[in-house]
């Protein structure tokens, strides 16, 4: 499990290559989901973000390239025309897409919608560094949000109690981390970072690293965005001073 603590094109007017519209650039770096991009073209849209120093992730949240449902849809990301890794898609997930720690010369993010109402679009794009979460990631019980349609209905019934009709209302979802063994160091480096980062910004969980045959092909769908950065406490531990307990909590968008 990754979690992302930094993001290096926050603010930043990427150029679109491919489906320019009459949409601001901008709203793609944009937190407030209430402003999208969409593409003038039916099934692309390329973003290129110039220099950006050290990153080992991109995400994309808010999409609508789901298509046919088939896995032809997928999110690609590129360094000065070097493909470097894909994600295919079978809804409108978050995606993150993890890969070794790099510079990049021209970074390029690409969206490909194979069919369906709509051309590409997407709300938030972040890139920049993440931590693995010590002690093999989540611990028992802890929930899988990219798993969770996290839906309300209110339905209408008749006399009978038999249903007439339904209303369905996305609601927002929690999530809730702990790291029950985290090393001092970690508490009190990475941790810290993390901590500075996420009050303010939004932020990725990745549950597992994917499965990528090639760079042109890939899955991942174990990702969610996160926002609202709630309780979070190290306490110490029951057992030794070198050791604390670390908790968090948070809000959760994963898109389905």
């Amino acid at each position: 499990m990754i979690v992302t603590l930094s993001n290096k094109i926050a603010g930043r007017t990427p150029t679109m290559i491919t489906g320019a519209s009459t949409d601001l650039p901008g709203n793609v770096t944009n937190p407030d989901f209430s402003h999208i991009y969409v593409s003038s073209d039916t099934q692309r849209l390329t973003m290129s973000f110039g220099v950006v120093d050290a990153c080992d992730h991109i995400a994309v949240a808010g999409l609508n390239i789901k298509g046919n449902g088939n896995g032809t849809s997928r999110v690609r990301v590129t360094d000065a025309g070097v493909l470097i890794r894909t994600v295919n898609v079978t809804d409108d997930q978050v995606v993150v897409i993890p890969f070794p720690q790099q510079s990049f010369t021209d970074l390029r993010i690409g969206l490909y919608k194979e069919t369906g109402i709509g051309n590409p679009s997407v709300a938030y794009v972040s890139a920049g560094l993440s931590f693995e979460v010590p002690n093999g990631g989540e611990q028992a019980g802890y929930n899988r949000q990219f798993l969770a349609r996290n839906n309300t209905n209110k339905t209408t019934v008749s006399g009978l109690a038999a249903p007439i009709s339904q209303l369905r209302k996305k609601k927002q979802a929690k999530g809730k981390l702990s790291i029950p063994n985290a090393t001092k160091e970690f508490s009190e480096t990475t941790y810290q970072t993390f901590l500075d980062f996420a009050s303010s910004n939004l932020f990725f969980i990745n549950e597992t690293e994917g499965t990528y045959p090639s760079t042109f092909s890939g899955t991942n769908p174990s990702c969610y965005l996160c926002y609202d950065l709630g309780m979070n406490a190290v306490t110490a531990h029951g057992s030794t001073r070198n050791l604390n307990v670390i908790n968090f909590d948070f809000k959760v968008f994963n898109g389905l």
